[in-house]
């Protein structure tokens, strides 16, 4: 069994961020990865607001090889990154969108995905993220690349400086 991992996918903008990660978990599922989706429209998530809650769901998703596509307001950086030291194996994408930003919304300081809606669209960006996880081993490659060759030089160069390369 492969092990599984998270995607939490952030920005001020919900809506678009929810939009993003419906593709992100699309393009899993068609590639026929284990996946689910948790954002405001999974029933039941109400009661998984609690802090840590939803990161202990991803974690035993994760354990059983399924990826977890996150897309749940979480304006704390620190919130964020105690999930991300929890999980282990998570990549932050973030959102940066148009549209007004959340007044408590605190951007990452070291998101592994950024794109900006609605310069390139959330299937562009969905393609993005595939492609970085491709990069670091937790999904096979397919042909093609959703950047540039300069653009994946700078991927790889900012994964680099995560450690993650």
């Amino acid at each position: 069994m492969t092990e599984g991992f998270t995607v939490l996918v952030t920005g001020a903008d919900g809506a678009d961020v929810e939009r993003v990660a419906l593709e992100i978990d699309g393009r899993l599922r068609g590639r026929n990865v284990p996946a689910e989706l948790i954002d405001s429209r999974t029933p039941g998530v109400a009661a998984l607001r609690a802090e840590g809650a939803v990161t202990f769901v991803a974690g035993a998703l994760a354990r059983h090889g399924v990826v977890t596509v996150v897309a749940l307001p979480v304006p704390s950086r620190t919130s964020r990154e105690r999930a991300r030291a929890a999980l282990g194996r998570l990549i932050e994408v973030y959102v940066l969108s148009s549209g007004p930003a959340g007044v408590a919304y605190e951007p990452p300081l070291r998101a592994e995905v950024e794109v900006a809606l609605p310069e390139i669209g959330s299937g562009m960006a969905a393609d993005r993220v595939l492609r970085t996880i491709e990069l670091l081993g937790f999904v096979e490659p397919q042909v093609g690349s959703a950047y540039s060759e300069q653009e994946e030089r700078e991927v790889i160069k900012r994964l680099k400086t995560f450690g993650y390369l």
